[in-house]
């Protein structure tokens, strides 16, 4: 399991564990284990009712199989049980995804060494075990029922999972089994830590809240700041009880907002895709003022996402984070690069799938998409005859054939043709994109107006992702590649010919959604641009 504190539940069983009786009378306890199994009791009533379709198709599988032999027959295999769900919850998950108070009714039921409490327990202790393995490889929710465009493949079971389960509890114990199928990855690892944290201080009561009366800019003395002071320690902040002793006029030395409680204002603001800017106003009072379980809700949901596409992905890969609009680049090393990006407005969103680049354009051209043409391109023509000239397009009718533009009845309310924007310093796609064909027509590409990377919010595209540092990323996804340098890839800059260069082997890459992730071991929140947050939380909490 990812390593952290134990679960309460499994805390309070461990004295209780340590001294349990031998659970055994295993023949009485299998009759006991058919007759749950096969009547309208208890036990199947919980299976009928199981937050997962995998527990009630495999427990009965996994008892019939091994002839309704109690599996949990051992104090070490009950213990790595609760330590492995203690785990599951410090993963985001939550007690009842697993019943763990009506588990652990039925453990202390089982001590009594009756053998319907024992069976009891026994299938319940396997319906938990089965409903954990099944959320740590598929995630709890099913993103195919939330976003027909999903197309991130499930992971591919190579064998029957109440096979594996009874092996192991045979065998190398059920630990074992949850170490095998861990997500060993580095972002997955830093959430967890992440959201211990963040539980952390809110098993301690969250933070205050800073009112938000008046508007705290820098060097203002103010009783709100000593409230932003204390804010900003309870999440960690580093520093910020330190501050400039003012002795004149007898100020109160925390209602001073000084230079240093500045610069970490504006380090909150970074983290949050705010102004960095050191004024605390409107925006920066709202995520101040979100409650800390709003941030533990985040950092559970990029967890489950994470579990969703992070356990089949190759040693490099390049991931986009929609929400956050960055983009990164990850080397087979372990090393990260990472580019400020443009992904789609909340009006034409940047679409969630994984594909791979097969190939960069430099000099590229760009053929406006039909619905950019009506909604964008149209009424600026009608209104300058001369957009078109004065921006490099060209216009081809249905056949693909290139006419002039006086021919065109621009007046019509959708004149047949298509916009192809022709090379060069003006193009949309900037000198270079990266080139995966799919269905929604999206890529990575490089900008005419590289002004917009300086905005906080970067959900400005129509779709399409806009990177900073397009040709530092071009160099990386060619590095090792022979004949290849930066010098040649300035000669094909420089002959302004539409030139098609093919990756040594396609990349994969992967859009996603994050609103928290870490970054240089800084966790960073957003605000949910495209509103897909509620309906996944709602699901998880289901």
């Amino acid at each position: 399991m990812v390593k952290g504190l134990k679960s309460v539940v499994a805390t309070a069983l461990t004295a209780t564990l340590m001294t349990c009786p031998n659970l055994g009378a295993a023949d009485q306890v299998s009759e006991q284990i058919e007759a749950l199994l096969r009547s309208n009791t208890n036990a199947s009533s919980t299976l009928s009712n199981s937050k997962s379709l995998d527990a009630e198709i495999l427990v009965p599988r996994f008892y019939t199989a091994r002839e309704f032999t109690p599996a949990w027959t051992s104090i070490e295999l009950v213990d790595e049980l609760f330590e492995e769900l203690g785990g599951a919850i410090d993963q985001g998950f939550t007690p009842s995804d697993f019943k763990l108070e009506e588990l652990r009714s039925a453990f202390k039921a089982s001590q009594g060494g009756d053998a319907s409490s024992r069976a009891l327990f026994d299938i319940l202790a396997t319906d938990a075990a089965v409903i954990l393995v099944h959320h740590l490889v598929f995630g709890k929710v099913d993103p195919n029922a939330l976003d027909d465009d999903w197309n991130f493949s499930k992971p591919v079971i190579q064998q029957d999972p109440s096979v594996v389960l009874s092996q192991f509890l045979q065998g190398e114990g059920f630990s074992a089994l949850i170490e095998r199928i861990d997500i060993d990855n580095a972002q997955y690892t830093m959430l967890v830590d992440a959201l211990r944290k963040y539980r952390a201080i809110a098993s301690k009561g969250g933070w205050n809240k800073v009112p938000e009366e008046t508007v705290l800019k820098p060097e203002m003395v103010d009783p709100a700041v000593a409230e932003l002071r204390k804010r900003l320690a309870t999440e960690g902040y580093e520093g910020t009880n330190e501050f400039q002793e003012i002795s004149q006029n007898g100020i109160n030395p925390t209602w001073v907002y000084d230079d240093y409680l500045v610069q970490l204002v504006k380090t909150f603001q970074n983290r949050h895709g705010l102004e960095a800017d050191g004024v605390v106003g409107g925006k920066t009072f709202a995520s101040l003022n979100k409650p800390v379980e709003d941030r533990i809700n985040k950092l559970r949901l990029s967890l489950e996402r994470g579990r969703w596409l992070m356990r089949e992905i190759d040693e490099e890969f390049v991931l986009v984070n929609i929400a956050g609009a960055r983009t990164y680049l990850v080397k087979s090393d372990g090393t990260v690069w990472t580019t400020r990006s443009i992904t789609g407005s909340a009006y034409r969103k940047t679409p969630v799938f994984r594909d791979e680049i097969e190939y960069m354009e430099f000099n590229p051209t760009w053929t406006v998409p039909a619905s950019i043409f009506r909604k964008d391109k149209l009424s600026r023509i009608r209104k300058d005859p001369a957009y078109l000239a004065r921006n490099n397009y060209v216009v081809r009718n249905k056949d693909g054939q290139t006419i002039p533009a006086n021919a065109v009845n621009w007046g019509a309310k959708n004149p047949a043709v298509t916009l192809v924007q022709q090379p060069g310093p003006d193009n949309a796609l900037g000198l270079v994109k990266f080139m995966f064909p799919n269905k929604y027509a999206v890529y990575l590409h490089d900008t005419n107006d590289r002004s917009l990377f300086d905005r906080n919010e970067r959900n400005l595209s129509s779709g399409c992702v806009r990177l900073e540092y397009p040709f530092e990323f071009a160099s990386l996804l060619m590095e090792g590649e022979p004949d290849w340098s930066r010098q040649k890839m300035q000669s094909i800059l420089d002959s302004g010919k539409t030139t098609r260069v093919n990756l040594p082997e396609p990349m994969p890459v992967l859009l996603t959604y994050w609103t928290a992730w870490v970054e240089d071991g800084a966790v960073h929140f957003r605000e949910d641009p495209y509103e897909r947050d509620a309906r996944i939380l709602a699901a998880l909490d289901r």
